[in-house]
């Protein structure tokens, strides 16, 4: 950290420990410490302001206020240094990689779709804020390896390399990923020739939502879909995807086809088992309470589901999506209420006590802390 003073940041637990609010344990994590820098300051330790640009985000406003950065088009050339508004941590990657995540959870809740995501038309984005969602994409990517994997696979890579890249497999997939369970079962058994009286009512209402008001013949239900899938990934949007274009040709060259978008979707995306294969001890040699431990958490995190996974993975490095090569697990003994986990986003570094007395004690522990799902980076 050469030398710069740390400060905890400090993140409420949920209540479920069943103490007073004054007496809510706390996870941290850790970043270095410095004095707040307004959005127009630019300034880079070397003395060039030309290269690198900084920017404080207000957490409650991230869409809003990291829009406004991007709309310069320049920005993707300059080194990005971002802050928090009133949390004091300086950005050493950690910091930036929790802005593009918080960006795109709260952009994402303005999409369309399910399990996969397609931005829809909306009255106060124009051409150019749509480039600059691009450029966020890109960016974060880039720069920090960020992307949001619940945006659609087939939308991206029509941004990337044109809609006619996008062939009907690529986007069936992404297609069914955008509907809901009910539609997606319906919508399945329709192409299989299977589907039920309450199948073809689940399916006349999806038809209906898309436009149509009728269920095609059995003989032309394979095609009607198709175009429903296209509509909705595709040509709603396409506006959108023509904005992302200009951006998105930077990558290109790091995604030259199909394969690589899909790849690259595959290696992002947290699970358990992935998640837990980064972890990795700073000692060689571990005590036996500090194995004890590190076997709660390989077990964990290993038997987390994807949702579990992402928390998990943003708690340690800031992003839901894979973005580092280890997470380091380091330990120390606290007990009773100071007893918490300690996370170092900026260099991916994980404290964990060794006190728990059992693997049903640790896991109450880490779900309370992660059911909290507040992320701040401050001091206390």
């Amino acid at each position: 950290m050469n030398g710069v003073p740390m400060q905890d940041l400090l993140l409420p637990l949920s209540s479920d420990f069943g103490l007073p609010s004054d007496m809510c344990p706390y996870m941290r994590i850790q970043c270095k410490q410095h004095s707040q820098l307004s959005p127009s300051t630019s300034a880079d330790g070397s003395g060039n302001p030309e290269s690198t640009r900084r920017a404080s985000i207000h957490r409650t406003k991230v869409v809003e206020d990291l829009l406004a950065v991007f709309m310069d088009s320049s920005i993707i050339h300059l080194t990005l240094k971002m802050d928090f508004v009133n949390e004091n941590a300086i950005d050493d990657n950690g910091v930036s990689r929790e802005v593009y995540t918080a960006f795109w959870e709260q952009f994402l809740e303005t999409c369309e779709g399910e399990a996969e995501r397609v931005p829809r038309l909306r009255p106060d984005f124009c051409e150019a804020e749509w480039q600059a969602v691009g450029r966020i994409w890109v960016k974060g990517l880039l720069d920090h390896g960020v992307m949001p994997v619940r945006l659609s696979k087939a939308f991206i890579l029509a941004c990337i390399h044109g809609v006619d890249s996008v062939d009907v497999d690529i986007l069936m997939t992404s297609f069914l990923n955008y509907l809901s369970p009910v539609e997606r079962s319906a919508v399945e058994k329709a192409l299989q020739g299977t589907m039920e009286e309450s199948d073809e009512e689940d399916l006349l209402d999806l038809f209906t939502r898309m436009g149509s008001h009728f269920l095609p013949a059995k003989n032309n239900m394979e095609p009607a879909i198709e175009t429903m899938a296209h509509k909705a990934i595709l040509q709603e949007p396409k506006y959108i995807v023509d904005c992302f274009l200009t951006p998105m040709s930077l990558v290109q060259l790091k995604l030259p086809d199909k394969d690589s978008v899909l790849s690259l979707y595959e290696k992002k995306k947290a699970t358990g088992r992935r998640v837990s294969q980064l972890f990795e001890t700073t000692n060689v040699v571990l005590s036996q309470r500090e194995q004890t431990t590190f076997n709660h958490l390989q077990r964990y995190v290993k038997n987390a589901d994807q949702a579990k996974a992402e928390k998990i993975l943003r708690f340690c490095t800031g992003s839901s999506v894979i973005c580092v090569d280890r997470i380091g697990v380091c330990f120390n003994a606290e007990t009773g209420l100071s007893r918490r986990p300690v996370a170092h986003t900026c260099g991916a570094i994980l404290e964990i006590p060794c006190t728990y007395s059992s693997f049903p004690e640790f896991r109450t522990e880490f779900d309370n802390i992660l059911s909290s799902n507040y992320f701040e980076m401050d001091i206390l």
